[in-house]
């Protein structure tokens, strides 16, 4: 992509994203979260990536997989919806805890199974009749897909240093495609952090307490829209607003990171019954409510760079890509030659004199 074409993807991003956080401040958040970890990669991460073109880029990706829902597929609710959130109290009605998880997705989802199947009467209830999307039977994704996408950034980055260690061979197309991978995946895991930094996706309560509620909370289904985004907009935060504050990104093992992954989800869980009792005294529309929301949102951004970095320092050269570079570096050296041409012709063969 041309330089011109770079500036204008930025002046359109940049021009989206403010038109529609006028009327979407939950997609501000998500932006101002994947604005925050960008502005906190260190030197480490190649100059390539931190371009203001790619900042804008990464900050247009951050709410792409809310954009998946305006299709209103069954099918693709199905698949999507589930990865945004994890209701903690009832994975632990499974028998389950975050610091135990399978350690993979369908093992999730066989326990889950195997739980109604031999305790009927101990699973949660479900509601066939607003089960459109069919994952009632299922108490969220969210640690998975953020899994999933940190293992995908690193692929991507697999594939690109790959190519990059056969320069004679890789073209500039597969190159240019393999960063776009790269900002790619990095955009679309940028809003599964941002969910897991929003206490109200960790737990069944995300819209009003439910079930017995004996300090009184607040059972408004709107609530969580009011956190999502009146609350932000009430304190006018930001990643402007937040820039003098950058924590240094989180810690992620390169190899191995579910169980800080597990920890992350925790912290937030915890977070769940201090935000409604915010809201009770009526601190959340005070100062103590917008600390609450800044640290969330800084605590995202920390844990956003750190899986970002992780996923970068974790990839390897792909051994089959580099396989094929190597066969192809094979042919071309193999490939016939034209002899040059002597006097006259070889200088007018070579435009010598031009």
């Amino acid at each position: 992509m041309s330089r011109k074409k770079l500036q204008t993807f930025t002046v359109a991003a940049a021009t989206l994203i403010a038109l529609t956080a006028a009327v979407a401040w939950d997609e501000s958040g998500h932006v101002s979260i994947a604005g925050l970890a960008f502005d906190s990669l260190p030197d480490s991460i190649p100059a390539w990536v931190r371009t203001p073109e790619n900042r804008a880029r990464l900050c247009y990706l951050s709410a792409e997989p809310d954009r998946w829902r305006g299709q209103k597929s069954p099918v693709l609710d199905h698949v999507n919806g589930p990865d945004h959130y994890l209701d903690v109290e009832d994975v632990e009605a499974y028998g389950m805890h975050l610091d135990n998880l399978p350690r993979f997705r369908n093992e999730f989802i066989e326990q889950i199974t195997l739980f109604r199947a031999n305790h009927p009467d101990k699973a949660p209830p479900l509601k066939p009749e607003k089960d459109k999307d069919h994952t009632q039977t299922i108490p969220g994704m969210l640690p998975y897909a953020i899994e999933e996408l940190r293992w995908k950034i690193a692929s991507s980055w697999s594939t690109l240093r790959t190519f990059e260690a056969y320069p004679d061979v890789a073209t500039e197309a597969e190159l240019a495609a393999a960063r776009n991978d790269v900002i790619e995946w990095m955009g679309i895991i940028s809003h599964f952090v941002g969910d897991s930094s929003q206490p109200l996706h960790l737990t069944r309560h995300h819209h009003g307490w439910v079930g017995a509620n004996p300090n009184g909370y607040t059972a408004d289904r709107a609530f969580h829209q009011f956190i999502d985004g009146g609350v932000v907009s009430l304190h006018h935060i930001s990643d402007s607003s937040l820039k003098d504050r950058l924590r240094k990104p989180k810690h992620f093992n390169r190899r191995d990171d579910w169980k800080q992954i597990a920890e992350m989800l925790q912290v937030t869980f915890s977070r769940v019954e201090p935000l409604y009792q915010l809201e009770k005294s009526g601190d959340l529309k005070k100062q103590p409510g917008k600390e609450f929301i800044e640290n969330c949102f800084l605590d995202g951004a920390a844990s956003l760079s750190g899986l970002w970095i992780a996923a970068y320092e974790s990839s390897d050269i792909d051994e089959y890509l580099a396989k094929k570079l190597a066969a192809r570096r094979a042919q071309h050296a193999a490939a016939p030659t034209t002899a040059p041409a002597s006097g006259a012709g070889a200088a007018a063969a070579t435009g010598a004199g031009r």
